[in-house]
């Protein structure tokens, strides 16, 4: 029977290498990325196809539903022009179903307007998933979704609109560059200077300055996560596991088992824990 496991305490070194595998596909690398607002509106201008100035950002946004299930919205934020873009990074195929889009976009839909309004006041909403597979399975690289009148080829124009970016394609445009940045490790490879210098920031300053606090604060959420997820399994065993990841320099193993509760079965089979 094993003793009493003492948790192994990641090291900044292993931090930063466990960064160094991070890319912006990664939820939590994401929404530390999307703390410099000028990457939103790069991310935004290409996918609207025209520049958009922020004017208000929310990340982990909390919206409640007091009759039924609430969201936890990876970035939501208003242009100035009122409208409202939701982004969420999905590599699940079931956390991006279309029904799920129309779940989105009517709570924000509902969180829009106050007592008394008017619903011409209703703003126009963007609920964008950027997704790891072809959900649609039409294969294009970006899916633009607005409703339509039956028998006509006119739009029903009630202000509301699903994008998908599919990053299984990678096209040879604007779409395609913003997927290969979406995939890369290295920042120096990447398209986008505004997104390469935040990456940059964020992987290679000290883990005391600004950037590196936040991402820092992430990395311990991260490995938090899986440590809660655990518990079902023996917080030991869990720490256990950490530890001897870190110790043999499976980095990429330590962040998808901090995520993945399979995965994490599977390594303490493997490892015999």
């Amino acid at each position: 029977m094993l003793g009493k496991v003492k948790r192994h305490k990641i090291s900044r070194e292993e931090k930063r290498a466990i960064l160094a595998e991070f890319t912006l596909m990664d939820d939590i690398f994401m929404r530390v990325v999307l703390q410099d607002v000028k990457c939103t509106e790069y991310i935004l201008k290409v996918l609207m196809e025209k520049k958009i100035k922020v004017k208000e950002q929310h990340l982990q946004m909390d919206l409640k539903n007091l009759q039924g299930r609430s969201l936890l919205l990876d970035c939501l934020c208003e242009d100035e022009d009122g409208k409202l873009y939701n982004i969420e990074m999905q590599n699940d195929l079931e956390g991006a179903s279309p029904k799920r889009a129309r779940y989105h976009a009517s709570l924000l839909d509902m969180h829009s307007l106050d007592a008394g309004e008017k619903f011409t006041q209703l703003p126009e909403s963007y609920v964008i998933f950027i997704v790891k597979k072809d959900i649609l399975n039409l294969q294009k690289q970006i899916y633009y979704v607005d409703r339509r009148i039956r028998d006509s080829e006119e739009y029903f124009s009630d202000g509301s609109h699903i994008i998908y970016l599919n990053t299984e394609i990678t096209e040879e445009n604007a779409f395609g560059d913003l997927v290969r940045d979406f995939q890369r490790k290295n920042p120096q490879e990447m398209h986008s200077s505004v997104l390469a210098r935040r990456v940059k920031e964020l992987k290679e300053s000290s883990m005391e300055r600004k950037g590196g606090t936040a991402m820092n604060m992430a990395l311990e959420k991260l490995l938090a996560v899986g440590r809660e997820e655990g518990r079902e399994e023996g917080e030991s065993r869990t720490a256990q596991l950490m530890g001897v990841l870190a110790e043999q320099g499976r980095l990429e193993d330590i962040k998808k088992a901090s995520l993945d509760q399979e995965f994490r079965k599977q390594l303490l089979r493997e490892l015999k824990l």
